[in-house]
């Protein structure tokens, strides 16, 4: 909606001339349906054609989340766009689309589609978005998957824009449930969801005295500064860990004690809250592959770990995925601080996991998606691998592999290139 209200509003200034409905409708539709056309893979991904969980896992922001399909997704949408509005029994219409509409609406559909896989690399699920010349998974690790001061930042900017009354009441209810939700739900603390509230209404309030422009480049702005924030706590978050495992010396198999490689952190910020974060740290000691949960206080001067693990229960503070594997879990191997306070630490040695790839064509297929798998097998040889970002032996990164004979039909045509994320474990020297 907001690039859409950009458009209509950088159209009128440059043509200085009044934006017929049609093309704001228009504008609003494809913006729209731009912005939400990469998720256009729900409509193959796992159930549908017949490829169970890991189909969805493997194909969710896969190809539709790319570059590629990004420019030629718009250019489709432009195009039926612009074959709608040729229908128009105006001339004058048409010929002032011809002249100045039909270009911002090319534009506002590419942006759209294109803006929708950066959003998605701003969170740790992740995008392959250079598909097919770069298979690599790219995380943001930054930003909530539902971040309520996006919401708040953005809706309000937009209330005074529709010209039907409908359309304010729509929004308007929008901005009440999010704010409800903030204070019902229970996944925001409740300082949090007062200032989320208190700025909601002065931000509706100031965006009432403000012209349309100003509105829309005001909602930008300060989606934009939202965004901006969380990526620096996130970026001071992984400092922080980085620090705590490099300059820890952990036993390795022989009892020698090094210092243990990071090869990857997970991390998730409370919701409204870049001061307090969840974190996942990969890291090996070259035997040894390590998985371990944290918390982190990403500016303890301010705010430290013990301050967020008053304020965030461990439920709400996203948890510990590796609690119900407390009889697998072992002692964390490295230092605690005023910003990063560890949880557990799951780990194995690294030459099981070559062996598993080696002998299980399927556990591959779900290497291709897990950022940070734990498994578990059975006496039958039934294999149950989770990432452990969205729990662990239950829910959709679950997957369940069965026992001998293997099944290898994993292997068609549908399991796409992705690079494993933990091809360092799997490669490793």
């Amino acid at each position: 909606m907001l690039l859409a209200d950009a458009t209509i509003s950088l159209v009128t200034k440059r043509t200085r001339t009044t934006v017929p409905d049609r093309f704001r409708r228009a504008a609003v539709v494809l913006g729209i349906t731009a912005a939400e056309l990469p998720d256009i893979d729900v409509l193959y991904a796992g159930s549908p054609l017949r490829m169970g969980p890991l189909g969805y896992l493997l194909h969710h922001r896969g190809h539709t989340h790319t570059i590629l399909w990004a420019l030629i997704g718009a250019v489709l949408i432009w195009m039926a766009a612009r074959w709608w509005y040729r229908r128009s029994p105006d001339p004058g219409e048409q010929q002032w689309f011809a002249t100045h509409g039909a270009t911002p609406l090319l534009v506002l559909a590419m942006v759209g589609t294109l803006s929708h896989i950066l959003l998605d690399f701003t969170n740790s699920y992740g995008v392959h978005p250079f598909w097919p010349l770069d298979d690599h998974w790219y995380y943001g690790d930054a930003v909530f998957i539902v971040e309520p001061w996006l919401w708040v930042a953005a809706i309000p900017a937009l209330l005074w824009r529709p010209r039907a009354m409908a359309g304010r009441l729509i929004l308007a209810l929008l901005l009440v449930i999010i704010l409800a939700a903030a204070w019902r739900i229970g996944e925001v603390a409740r300082p949090v969801a007062m200032a989320l509230t208190v700025f909601a209404v002065l931000w509706v309030l100031a965006q009432r005295m403000f012209s349309n422009n100003v509105r829309t480049a005001t909602g930008v702005a300060a989606w934009a500064t939202v965004t901006l924030v969380f990526f620096a706590a996130s970026r001071s978050a992984e400092a922080s860990i980085a620090e705590r495992v490099l300059n820890t010396k952990a036993p390795t198999m022989t009892g020698a004690a090094v210092a243990g490689t990071l090869k990857d952190v997970v991390l998730t910020p409370s919701a409204g809250d870049p001061t307090c974060w969840s974190a996942m740290a990969v890291s090996t000691d070259g035997q040894f592959y390590r998985l371990t949960t944290a918390v982190v206080a990403p500016f303890p001067s301010a705010r430290t770990v013990e301050d967020c693990q008053r304020a965030y229960p461990a439920a709400r503070l996203q948890g510990d995925p590796l609690e119900v594997l407390r009889a697998s879990t072992t002692l964390v191997p490295f230092d605690s601080s005023a910003a990063v306070r560890w949880r557990r630490t799951w780990a194995v040695p690294r030459s099981e996991m070559v062996a598993l790839a080696d002998e299980r064509c399927e556990f591959v297929g779900a290497l291709r998606f897990m950022r940070t798998p734990v498994w578990a097998e059975d006496a039958n040889g039934t294999l149950t691998i989770s990432d452990a970002r969205y729990g662990v032996g239950n829910g959709f990164a679950t997957v369940t592999l069965p026992g001998w004979p293997h099944d290898c039909t994993l292997t068609r045509a549908w399991i796409p290139p992705w690079d494993p994320p933990r091809s360092d474990m799997l490669f490793a020297d």
